[in-house]
């Protein structure tokens, strides 16, 4: 099963359930005010456990990563929880069905698929950033009980069960790899 997000191919192996809530009415009707409710971009199950994906794309030209991405990430995967209550206890069909079998997972993950900027150095000019980066959304994601998430970009996967290809087609938009 394959889903583009953001330039890049996510490819899952067969068994996995995938959801782009972010595209789903019950959270477009949470984005506007008051609530500014922006959720991440995909939201998985395989096997009990809950993956809460967002991505994150910063090779475009005079594209910075905000300091506190760590804190906008964590929102956005408490918003997504949010939205998969929201739901399940009001939703319709599919997506109630899908809600309520996420939310009946023993297990949360969080996965954060960000491409840094790296001078063209790949995994030598983002190791560093990304394990620091992975340090500051794992105190953010401890409030949510989720304590071991994972952050790397299109070449530092860290074990997760599927694998991230960029889009060739956009590849001229980005000023680096």
């Amino acid at each position: 099963m394959e889903v583009e997000i953001d330039g890049s191919f996510f490819v899952f192996p067969e068994g996995w359930e995938l959801e782009r809530s972010d595209e789903w009415p019950e959270q477009r009707r949470a984005t506007p005010s008051p609530f500014h409710s922006k959720g991440c971009g995909l939201v998985s199950v395989k096997d009990g456990t809950l993956w809460l994906i967002e991505v994150k794309d910063y090779t475009y030209p005079g594209a910075e990563v905000p300091d506190d991405l760590a804190e906008k990430v964590g929102l956005k995967f408490f918003r997504s929880l949010a939205v998969l209550h929201m739901a399940a206890r009001w939703g319709q069909g599919s997506r109630r069905e899908f809600s309520l079998a996420a939310l009946a997972c023993p297990e949360a993950r969080v996965r954060l698929a960000v491409e840094p900027p790296d001078g063209g150095r790949r995994l030598i000019g983002v190791a560093t950033p990304l394990a620091g980066l992975k340090d500051r959304l794992r105190r953010v994601t401890k409030k949510l009980n989720v304590h071991r998430p994972v952050v790397g970009d299109s070449h530092l996967m860290n074990g997760v069960p599927w694998e991230i290809r960029r889009n060739p087609e956009t590849r001229d938009a980005h000023t680096d790899r």
